[in-house]
């Protein structure tokens, strides 16, 4: 009993220690005008962040009391559940609006834009919750009331709220604040922001809900960074060259970006572009400028029209700098959003007309040699471990310019046709429910109907490791068949003339990244379940040969060109079986009808 509470006890000064040293990269010293933004200790309205002067951040409990109290003392705003966690714990969502008015469709048919923005969708990195608190509470109680003159604010500050709970000093060692950090993924460990196209997590429904009820203009989604160090405090990103929404990129290139930029930069910020490493180590071989797949909320964003910002504040950099940098980026865009509206809404009324006849679903990089980019960055040395005898990067912590490589991942390594319609069979209901959940136009079959549509059938594919909760299908190719389908009611046709034409697309193509049948949904077509023994097969193959002698030069013929064939009797055995009327005609057939 002793031993134990011995080693409890030096347990216990170990974590202590190694918590109070500073084992991260040298600190830049910050200083900046957004300080000003923090009130004073005798503010009847202080954040729980700013009493511990933006070091500590507070927990489910602490956090929706006061924005309680908050909504409850102000005509500005509402709070809502917007879905039930894993857990049993509220998501809960702050609706500002000048009139007063908070329904759906208030928000809606509304002359004035909608800004969503939420934050712990990942809960260590929880900067945007405090920034939003300390903004909600300047619009409600301070001088900033005018933000809600031309804009109406909808505000997730917990998406992760079972993550978020999952607290502790030792949740992100590579983050600098707060204190006390919740958990990166969900309380059945799925990563939120993995999951925009399969919607298996509370918190993704439920932003998705509310994407569809409330329509929102322009929608931001807040993180903090892992990895490298340089000197932006503040970087975000949009799809560009990948953008299946061309004019809503325009306008965030050429309005939203500059003035944000401007605005962080006068506050003392620097802002810059999202950072990834080409060697996942340091800059040297250059940033990589990635095309993401829609299972991220940007790119889903995309996808389906809506203006969508992914910000990833710089996880080296103080937890006050983040938070202040935050507000400065929520209250910036905000007053973009406010002059520039109506060019926005006409940017999104003309990608949603789009009616592409292709669709790109997967990139690589870019022919060629790369693009070159100014990087604000922090030197680096490389240094040999003492323990593994391998080099690491060392930061330094000293500031550098200098000129680096910038990688696009731009080139369409994917690409499909897009059909007229796609067909799904009653059957396969949990499909059908999560296009419904993503808001997808579908007509319902009430009667019993046939139809001839094309169909993929697997001709090779590899089975992956778990990923997110499922088993992914990977290296996947196909040929397409033309067949006779019997379709049930409940079984729905989906028309791609749609809004959510691409997402569609993107959703039942066997070839798109996180389309569903990459994804595992369709996992049952992989069981044969019918065989056929070899004393049948044997005397059926004497029959079929001598009855059919186009079957029997092909026979001929594939035994000679392919020597792994002739020399596998299953092989042989199956191929024939396949030629037969009671092979199972489903078999690793994609059971998607493509019209």
């Amino acid at each position: 009993m002793k031993k134990t509470a011995l080693l409890l006890l030096i347990s216990f000064i170990f974590l202590t220690t190694l918590q109070s040293q500073d084992i991260l990269p040298p600190v830049l010293p910050w200083s900046g005008k957004s300080e000003a933004l923090i009130v004073k200790k005798k503010n009847p309205w202080i954040t729980p962040s700013e009493v511990s002067g933006l070091t500590e951040t507070p927990d489910y409990k602490t956090t929706m009391a006061w924005l309680s109290k908050l909504v409850e003392a102000s005509p500005l705003l509402s709070m809502r559940s917007i879905g039930m966690s894993e857990q049993g714990r509220p998501i809960q969502m702050i609706i500002a609006s000048k009139e007063g008015k908070f329904e759906a469709s208030d928000i809606v048919n509304s002359p004035k834009p909608a800004f969503l923005f939420h934050a712990g969708i990942h809960s260590g990195e929880i900067d945007g919750k405090d920034a939003g608190m300390m903004l909600l509470r300047d619009i409600a109680m301070g001088k900033k009331k005018a933000l809600l003159d031309d804009v109406n604010l909808l505000f997730i500050p917990i998406l992760n709220v079972d993550g978020h709970e999952r607290k502790s000093e030792y949740t992100r060692v590579n983050q600098r604040g707060p204190k006390v950090m919740g958990w990166r993924t969900n309380a059945q460990n799925l990563n939120l922001n993995r999951d925009f196209t399969k919607i298996e997590t509370a918190g993704v429904q439920a932003v998705i809900q509310v994407i569809n009820d409330y329509d929102p203009e322009l929608y931001v989604d807040l993180h903090v960074t892992d990895g490298a160090d340089y000197q932006y405090d503040i970087t975000y990103g949009f799809a560009e060259k990948s953008s299946y929404s061309p004019t809503i990129t325009k306008w965030l290139s050429e309005e939203l970006k500059p003035k944000v930029d401007d605005a962080l930069q006068e506050n003392g910020h620097i802002p810059g572009p999202l950072m990834f490493a080409k060697n996942d180590r340091d800059f040297t071989e250059g940033n990589t400028e990635y095309a993401f797949s829609p299972r991220y909320s940007d790119s889903y964003g995309n996808l389906r029209h809506v203006p969508s910002i992914l910000v990833e504040n710089h996880s080296l950099k103080p937890y006050n700098q983040r938070v202040l940098g935050t507000y400065v980026f929520l209250e910036a865009a905000i007053n973009v959003l406010a002059s520039k509206g109506p060019l926005l809404n006409e940017m999104i009324e003309n990608d949603l007309k789009l009616r592409p006849d292709s669709l790109t679903l997967a990139y690589e990089e870019a022919e060629g040699p790369p693009d070159s980019m100014q990087l604000e960055g922090i030197k680096s040395v490389l240094v040999k471990s003492k323990y593994t005898h391998t080099e690491y990067v060392q930061w330094t912590g000293q500031t550098t310019t200098e000129t680096i490589a910038n990688i696009k991942i731009s080139k369409a390594s994917t690409k499909v046709k897009v059909p007229s319609a796609y067909w799904v069979p009653a059957e396969w209901s949990e499909v059908i429910e999560k296009l419904q959940h993503h808001g997808v136009e579908m007509e319902t079959l009430t009667t019993t109907q046939t139809k001839t549509v094309n169909q993929y059938f697997l001709t090779s594919y590899k089975v992956g490791e778990p990923y997110e909760g499922r088993v992914r299908l990977e290296d996947i190719k196909t040929e397409s068949i033309s067949r006779e389908v019997t379709y049930y009611p409940g079984s729905v046709r989906i028309p791609t003339d749609q809004p959510l034409g691409e997402l569609v697309v993107a959703l039942l193509e066997p070839s798109a990244p996180d389309g569903f049948l990459q994804w595992g949904y369709f996992l049952p077509i992989l069981s044969q379940t019918e065989y056929i023994e070899a004393y049948v097969i044997e005397p059926l193959i004497g029959k079929m040969l001598s009855e059919d002698p186009d079957l029997k030069a092909r026979f001929e013929s594939k035994m000679k060109t392919d020597s792994a064939f002739a020399k596998s009797p299953k092989s042989i055995y199956e191929w024939f079986y396949a030629q037969t009327p009671y092979y199972d005609q489903e078999w690793k057939v994609v059971p998607i009808g493509v019209e």
